[in-house]
């Protein structure tokens, strides 16, 4: 008599992932850093002053470029984090597309990983892509840092048209 499992399949997990674990745990960790160094310069700020105006335009336009640049980091690390597989990359594309990993993992032709912008991509022979990395992180990090760029530069026009203003006297 020959006994067969029932059991569900278990996740094995790879020792070889093919991602570079050192330089995507480094990314992470540094921008985990950068985001609690820049939250814990916004947090008392605001606190100290009571709401997000700071008493003049061009500190309040600063501000909003370093909560925009804060919330960029933000989604970068979040994107990050969805790239980081803890199986090998045919077991984990077979299983997103398949529900299961030992369906047609034959036709996957690559997967392919990049840090900037943040994106894991499944590739299969059929044409069929998959993206780890939700679709708005992307977008959402380029407007906020547009949006950034936009409000430091008003933020030094201002800042020195008031100091042109304060010489002249």
């Amino acid at each position: 008599m020959r006994l067969t499992s029932t059991a569900p399949q278990t996740v094995r997990l790879a020792t070889d992932t093919g991602q570079n674990g050192v330089a995507v745990l480094g990314i992470i960790v540094l921008g985990l850093l950068v985001l609690i160094t820049l939250c814990a310069y916004l947090f008392p700020t605001f606190i100290a002053r009571r709401g997000f105006a700071a008493p003049t335009l061009p500190g309040t336009l600063r501000d909003v470029a370093v909560v925009c640049v804060t919330v960029a980091l933000a989604l970068h690390v979040y994107g990050l984090m969805c790239c980081i597989r803890l199986e090998n990359e045919s077991y984990t594309c077979a299983t997103e597309r398949y529900g299961t990993s030992g369906i047609a993992r034959a036709n996957l032709e690559r997967m392919q990983d990049s840090l900037f912008p943040a994106s894991s991509t499944c590739n299969w022979s059929d044409g069929y892509t998959h993206d780890f990395v939700p679709a708005f992180v992307n977008p959402a990090i380029a407007v906020l840092l547009f949006l950034a760029v936009i409000a430091a530069g008003v933020a030094l026009g201002h800042a020195g048209a008031a100091r042109d203003l304060a010489r002249r006297g």
